[in-house]
């Protein structure tokens, strides 16, 4: 009963949910529309490269350990608030930038998603871009294979407002060297510093710090680290890369208890008792927000988390929590093969498998989905969400598809822009929005029905081995 307790006040403390600022809220702009030029009610990036004849860098990610490099550039924001915005307007924003292809499937899109750094190799800048918090780093995400141009926007929004944090994200409309881009989201990257994931800094010469890690494919590792999960082979093809502390403050007696610490927390999931909330990983793991990551990205069927673009962190006060990322896949989104809405994806993976053998934390589970289930992931919040934010969008979703419509047509299919097998991609934007609601939909039918059978990863077998002595 305490247990159970425990889980409904922890509920209950979020029962209004984060406030949290969405975009698709905002009014329209007042006064009347200049007839000439380019205008949109949404910011307006635009990018212009040091020399115009570069390519930006990234198309094909490093190899070997090597560093991404970055193509220098001007970066000119026009933000008017309740206004229209067009290229001749006084700009919000004008500075130094560093630029270069993200991303990994996505690096090869038509349309491409980008990592900008204000400032330049010598010296950051931050400013605060579209009302988020001051940062020199942000993700420029080009939803392209989401034809929909909204899921990341949709997950990251409804998991701000249950998660201690989720990314802010904001769309734009952009421009490169004077090219027109299409629509954009300005989004916050994952790092720590104030306004993101605020954690307590120690001394260089204490090796006891706060860390950030990123759970990813082996070969994208820039501070690989050397961990119980890892040199025992238990995270297939994903290993664990040091984000924070930074190259520059991080000294190997801090690399080394992060890896001691990581690896602590480790063995309390794989130790046979550490279903135990005095001896399990419990102690170190706030298992409630674990819980909500995993309802947030099972029921959008985000099928990398726990395994890629994963992030976890950890105050050096508190406990480790995770952080969403990139739900581009979701929703039966993903290039190589679809998901018809049923089974649940991170029994597999390196955590989250090894928590879900504790009947405390599937009982958590199944209570925060059983929750959200009757208000933020209803079939009715999700539609509105969905509705209101293409009406919000308006033009810009015709002005992004004036240059991108081709992929409706399905003419000249290819395996990098679309969808797999050819028969997954629709032709036009109507069918591909109504795709995402129908799996939204199919998936939380699904859940509904299923979510207690998670129960099974939890229960001994009955086949299970008796011996005799």
């Amino acid at each position: 009963m305490l247990v159970v307790a425990a889980m409904k006040s922890d509920m209950r403390s979020r029962a209004n949910h984060t406030q949290r600022y969405m975009q698709h809220h905002e009014s329209m702009p007042e006064g009347e529309r200049p007839e000439s030029g380019f205008v949109t009610h949404l910011p307006i990036i635009s990018i212009n490269t040091t020399d115009p004849a570069e390519i930006i860098p990234g198309e094909v990610a490093p190899k070997d350990g090597m560093p991404e490099t970055y193509a220098s550039c001007e970066v000119v924001i026009y933000d008017n608030e309740d206004q229209w915005n067009t290229l001749q307007d006084a700009a919000d924003i004008q500075a130094d930038g560093l630029i270069r292809i993200r991303g990994n499937t996505s690096r090869k899109f038509d349309k491409k998603s980008y990592l900008l750094k204000f400032g330049t190799q010598q010296k950051k800048e931050e400013f605060s871009v579209m009302g988020m918090n001051p940062s020199d780093k942000w993700v420029l995400h080009g939803p392209f294979l989401d034809r929909t141009l909204l899921r990341n926007y949709l997950c990251y929004n409804v998991a701000g407002q249950i998660m201690e944090y989720a990314p802010q994200t904001r769309y734009c409309e952009m421009f490169i060297n004077g090219e027109y881009q299409g629509l954009y989201l300005a989004v916050e990257a994952i790092s720590v510093e104030e306004g993101r994931l605020e954690l307590s800094k120690t001394g260089k010469k204490n090796p006891v710090t706060s860390w950030l890690v990123r759970w990813d494919r082996d070969e994208k590792s820039d501070n690989k680290l050397d961990n119980f999960t890892y040199y025992t082979y238990q995270g297939g093809i994903s290993s664990l890369d040091l984000l924070y502390p930074g190259k520059a403050a991080c000294t190997p007696e801090k690399k080394a208890y992060v890896e001691s610490e990581i690896s602590m927390i480790e063995r309390s999931l794989y130790m046979r008792e550490s279903n135990s909330r005095l001896k399990g990983y419990s102690m170190y793991i706030d298992t409630a927000e674990f819980a909500r990551y995993f309802v947030i990205n099972e029921f959008f069927e985000n099928i990398d988390a726990g395994r890629f673009s994963t992030y976890y962190y950890k105050d050096v006060r508190g406990k480790v929590k995770p952080v969403v990322w990139d739900f581009n896949n979701g929703s039966d989104n993903y290039i190589f093969f679809s998901t018809d809405g049923g089974g649940f994806n991170m029994v597999q993976s390196p955590w989250l498998g090894e928590m879900l053998k504790d009947e405390l934390f599937v009982n958590e589970v199944i209570y925060q989905y059983t929750a959200l289930r009757k208000d933020l992931l209803s079939d009715e919040n999700l539609d509105r969400m969905i509705d209101e934010t293409i009406a919000y969008l308006g033009e810009a979703v015709d002005r992004n598809y004036d240059k991108y419509g081709y992929v409706f047509l399905l003419e000249n299919v290819d395996d990098i822009n679309y969808l797999s097998p050819v028969e997954r991609n629709y032709t036009s934007y109507e069918q591909s929005v109504q795709q995402l609601k129908d799996q939204i939909h199919a998936r939380g039918r699904w859940m509904d029905r299923n979510i207690e059978i998670l129960l099974q990863y939890c229960r001994e077998s009955k086949n299970a081995l008796k011996l005799n002595y």
